[in-house]
């Protein structure tokens, strides 16, 4: 009986592992989890940019805060019309882009240390998203914090996620970012409610 019992610990501990820095795959982003739980963080609005005067095709920014952090939410189509999901030709090596900033950031000086973390796929209100995690130390003043991307695309344009939170996170913090998109995305990330006069930058 107690080796019958330790096969199937074992064999659920086997199920339950995910291996690090693999590949995400179809499969993966099939499976929509469940809505997020209320957390119970208020998220601030603070305020909105314009990046089209400086660069067509860079769209807009919007930023909102928490005691938690921060969030910037970004809409943009860099000129083009995108496939939906993550399948677009390009998507995978904008993703990757996305990655590369924070090594540049970091192999500039900005950052005393950029630790990251494995690239997953995730279904989140109907849009598959592609997500990275960071943990960043910044050079200056020594201040960890961690960094979540996520990114997808939604009618056409590009939908990035970049979620700053103060270190250490709260254990929490899959949970707090997918019930920000998921309302987010509900409420329309282009125009977000009390959204104030695009600033240009």
């Amino acid at each position: 009986m107690r080796l019958l019992f330790a096969l199937f610990l074992s064999a659920l501990l086997c199920a339950c592992a995910s291996a690090p820095g693999t590949t995400p795959s179809a499969t993966d982003a099939a499976t929509e989890s469940a809505p997020a739980q209320p957390t119970e963080v208020q998220w601030r609005y603070i305020n909105s940019k314009s990046y089209e005067a400086l660069n067509a095709g860079l769209g807009n920014s919007h930023r909102f805060e928490s005691s938690l952090g921060w969030i910037d939410v970004y809409v943009y189509d860099m000129n083009r019309s995108w496939q939906p999901g993550v399948g677009d030709s390009q998507f995978d090596d904008h993703f990757r882009s996305t990655i590369a900033e924070v090594q540049r950031a970091a192999a500039q000086g900005v950052y005393a240390s950029a630790r990251i973390g494995p690239t997953r796929d995730v279904r989140i209100e109907g849009l598959t998203f592609r997500s990275v995690s960071f943990r960043l130390v910044h050079a200056r003043d020594g201040k960890a914090y961690d960094s979540f991307t996520y990114l997808a695309v939604r009618n056409g344009k590009l939908l990035k996620y970049r979620m700053s939170f103060n270190t250490p996170p709260p254990a929490n913090v899959e949970a707090i970012a997918r019930e920000f998109i998921e309302r987010n995305v509900r409420t329309g990330p282009e125009t977000p409610v009390g959204t104030r006069q695009l600033r240009s930058t």
